[in-house]
């Protein structure tokens, strides 16, 4: 499983908080359900109840109103058998009674009274009190025999034992009533109890399953705490314990996480640089747009995982050399990368030492060689007397190996040049077809001891490129070399040259031998890496490493292809006359006036090693035509330069207005002849000695000093002093840097410094750069050229203020250089030279 599907697999199983929701929401619905459904329950059983105790009350109603009933009949009996009227005291009170207790009856509902009752138990109660009431008064009218009479006629006791029936019987319907809801009601209680226990039980459940699942979850909380810490633990020993500096970025490019072998190594502690962007100590991440765009992260993969010797800035502000090794880290925030350190300080010395051995060594030994191959030369022609045949052979195979071994020295020179920075390269027009040709005529020697025939395929018109003839014959020379020693004997080695449609040459050199090996293919083009050839002998591993160098310094490139059929083909491109890299024509140019071949080639070589391209002229009268049409930052004019000598086309440059403010140098090889000394001049005494050709490099360093503009002033304002050093140190060499941390530095600087340029931070601690601006005025009232470098993206109305906006981590240091050359040049250009 990659680490793309294990980030997927994570992000899946990730908590869902709408889930959770949801299950929050849930819960307390169903528990309202079951709260609305018990005390459904109840409410039914609580009617049940009220209904019972309601028969009862009803049931009480009847007898208390049959009782009633009966008092008033006894007050009667009373009244009529004693005419006492105390005994009718009790009747009003019995009569008030029943009427209220008959008025209950009628509010009472259909369902617990029925109608017909009703009406009967009225009826009979009114006829019982008409009875009454009559008798009473009968009696009270003294005809209490009357009255005794219609008692003993049984008409009242017929309706009181009417009345006892329908009562008694109604007393007993709602007794049977009341057993069967008070029955209902104790099964209702029965069952709410039982939902409510069942309820109970459920809870328990669900709580203890909770319970459970809690449990569960803490005690995997707890082991992968557990887990956690102990892997924490290990990958902090081993981040620890590595000797390579291990630096872990988030997916901004800022630090996150530093082992003690980074401290160590950078000077910082771990708080000092969290959080901080990788350009402050590294630079792998050039150019613009998002930091996993431009150090190269496509779909999961890094273009390039290591790279090899780079310098990271330690915090007292030197370099340290390293190798860089990076890796992916995907996390669910995002792709993080881990950045290996690896201090290379100890093996640079070592290769250091190595080369300074091997350059020594091998400039000891050109002498003596050199002194062995002429003595072996003379030998061999005959200048010691004439040799015998045998003796011949012997000299011959001497003077072809020591001539072998001066071309390895020459290699091991060329690498420790290459190294070391110090490979001269020449720059001038010559015909690519005659360096091709040259090289196929210097094979053939080498072709014929192998049968091997060498075809040159040239067109008719000149390929005119800008190189050095010599060094194009060494690749040249190299890869025949190559492709002689790889080919069949009796086969066939061709060369071509053709433009490609990029305005390059291209050279081709095809063999028919047997293919570069496949487990050499990636390593051919490295120093010191052989494979044996097809006759079974092995090269030094230098001849390929130099000729790509050489290749790279004309702004070609070289590479090898298989060859259709067999064989191999190795090309290299060279720009033509009307593609030269644009930094040579940036560069200043010097002009050489010299018709001494070896003085030219040595002055060019110089010219080139100090930064500066040439153009050459023969003699007086072309190099006067040169400056007719073209401003030389400085000439070098030969003291025997035709046709009258070089003291005297000096004296007229130094005349004439076209070259005005322009430094003369002369160097001559001789001794200069008294009285002659050009006191105006910069002469120096040219003598093939390095002590000498150091006397004329300051010299020329001196002349440019003199044409070259004066030192621009910048102003840098930013709170961080990391990268106040970083940009001084980058630009120092260009423009004079003056810092300021804060706004008010920064303006009392203003006051005596008037700065050419300003780098300018908006973000500061405390205050905001954008209030700089208004002060940011020269003397004739002009805006200072303003370049703005600010970790955050700025308004367009900002940006509208300033001359150029940069953004930290997305503009490198090289992008701020390039910038402020930009908008320094206009201005530098208008003031004259120093």
């Amino acid at each position: 499983m990659t680490q793309r599907d294990r980030r997927a697999e994570l992000s899946e199983s990730a908590p869902s908080l709408r889930r959770y929701l949801g299950i929050a929401a849930l819960l307390p619905l169903v528990l309202a359900a079951a709260l609305f459904f018990i005390r459904q329950e109840a409410s039914r059983s609580e009617a049940l109840r009220v209904q019972a105790a309601a028969s009862y009350e009803r049931r009480l109603e009847q007898v208390r109103l049959l009782s009633r009933l009966k008092d008033a009949e006894t007050a009667q009996r009373g009244y009529l058998l004693t005419s006492d009227p105390a005994f009718l005291e009790p009747f009003e009170p019995a009569r008030r009674d029943v009427a209220a207790l008959l008025r209950r009856l009628d509010r009472q509902s259909l369902a617990d009274v029925p109608a017909t009752y009703r009406a009967t138990v009225r009826a009979l109660v009114t006829a019982k009190f008409k009875e009454l009431d009559e008798t009473i008064a009968l009696a009270r009218g003294g005809r209490a025999a009357a009255a005794q009479a219609r008692v003993a006629a049984g008409i009242g006791k017929e309706l009181m034992d009417r009345l006892r029936v329908e009562i008694g019987q109604r007393i007993v319907d709602e007794q049977r009533r009341s057993v069967s809801r008070t029955a209902a009601f104790e099964a209702q209680r029965a069952r709410v109890i039982e939902i409510v226990w069942t309820l109970f039980a459920l809870l328990s459940l669900v709580l203890l399953a909770f319970l459970v699942f809690l449990w569960r979850v803490r005690a995997q909380r707890y082991r992968a705490n557990v887990a956690a810490f102990e892997s924490a633990e290990r990958n902090a020993t081993i981040l620890n314990s590595t000797v390579d500096a291990i630096l872990i970025l988030n997916p901004s490019g800022t630090v996150e996480i530093m082992n003690a072998a980074a401290t160590h190594m950078l000077g910082y502690a771990s708080d000092e640089l969290e959080r901080r962007d990788i350009a402050t100590i590294l630079d792998i991440a050039p150019g613009e747009g998002s930091f996993h765009k431009r150090v190269g992260l496509h779909d999961g993969q890094l273009a390039q995982s290591f790279l090899p010797d780079r310098r990271v800035i330690h915090r007292d502000g030197h370099d340290v050399a390293v190798d860089v090794a990076m890796g992916l880290m995907s996390l669910p925030s995002g792709d993080h990368l881990v950045v290996s350190l690896r201090d290379i300080s100890e093996r640079k010395r070592v290769e250091r030492v190595k080369d300074d051995l091997m350059s020594t060594v091998s400039h000891e030994l050109r002498t003596p060689l050199t002194s062995i191959v002429g003595a072996l030369g003379l030998l061999r022609s005959g200048s010691a007397g004439t040799l015998p045949t045998s003796a011949g052979r012997l000299v011959e195979i001497a003077e072809n190996n020591s001539r072998r071994l001066i071309r390895l020295i020459n290699d091991m020179l060329d690498i420790d040049r290459i190294e070391t920075g110090t490979l001269r390269m020449l720059r001038e027009p010559i015909d690519l077809r005659l360096t091709i040709e040259q090289a196929g005529l210097g094979s053939q020697g080498l072709a014929g001891t192998r049968a091997i025939r060498v075809a040159s395929h040239l067109p008719d018109q000149p390929v005119m490129v800008m190189g050095d003839a010599d060094r194009l014959l060494q690749v040249m020379t190299n890869l025949m070399s190559n492709a002689i020693r790889a080919a069949p004997p009796g086969s066939k080695v061709d060369l071509f040259v053709e433009n490609d449609d990029r305005d390059c040459a291209v050279v081709t050199v095809a063999d028919r031998g047997p293919g570069v090996p496949a487990g050499f293919r990636d390593r051919i083009f490295g120093r010191f890496e052989r494979a044996e050839q097809s006759d079974g002998t092995v090269g030094t591993g230098l001849g390929l490493a130099i000729s790509r160098e050489i290749v790279t310094r004309h702004d070609g490139r070289i590479w090898f292809e298989d060859r259709p059929g067999g064989g191999t083909c190795f090309r290299f491109t060279i720009p033509l006359t009307g593609n030269i890299a644009a930094a040579d024509q940036a560069a200043p140019c010097i002009l050489v006036c010299s018709n001494d071949e070896v003085l030219t080639e040595s002055l060019c070589a110089l010219v080139i090693e100090e930064g500066c391209v040439f153009e050459v002229a023969t003699n007086a009268e072309d190099a006067r035509a040169c400056l007719a049409h073209r401003h030389y930052a400085a000439l070098i004019v030969d003291f025997k330069l035709p046709p009258r000598g070089g003291l005297s086309f000096a004296r007229t440059v130094r005349e004439a207005r076209t070259a005005a403010g322009t430094s003369v140098m002369v160097v001559t090889t001789d001794t200069l002849p008294d009285g002659d000394g050009p006191s105006p001049l910069d002469v120096v005494d040219w003598i093939n000695k390095p002590a000498e050709t150091e006397r004329l490099a300051e010299a020329l360093r001196a002349a440019l000093s003199r044409t070259r503009p004066r030192r621009p002033v910048v102003l840098h304002l930013d709170d961080d002093r990391d990268l106040l050093k970083i940009v001084s140190a980058a630009l120092e060499p260009e423009a004079q840097i003056v810092t300021a941390t804060d706004l008010p530095s920064a303006r009392a600087l203003l006051h005596d410094v008037r700065p050419d340029a300003v780098i300018l931070d908006l973000h500061l601690e405390g205050a905001d750069g954008r209030d700089l601006i208004p002060f940011l005025v020269d003397e004739d009232g002009l805006a200072i050229p303003t370049v703005i470098f600010s970790a955050q993206d700025v308004t367009e109305e900002t940006a509208a203020q300033v001359d150029a906006v940069l953004v930290k981590a997305r503009g490198s240091i090289p992008d701020l250089k390039a910038t402020l050359r930009r908008i320094l040049r206009p201005r530098l250009e208008e003031e004259p030279a120093a």
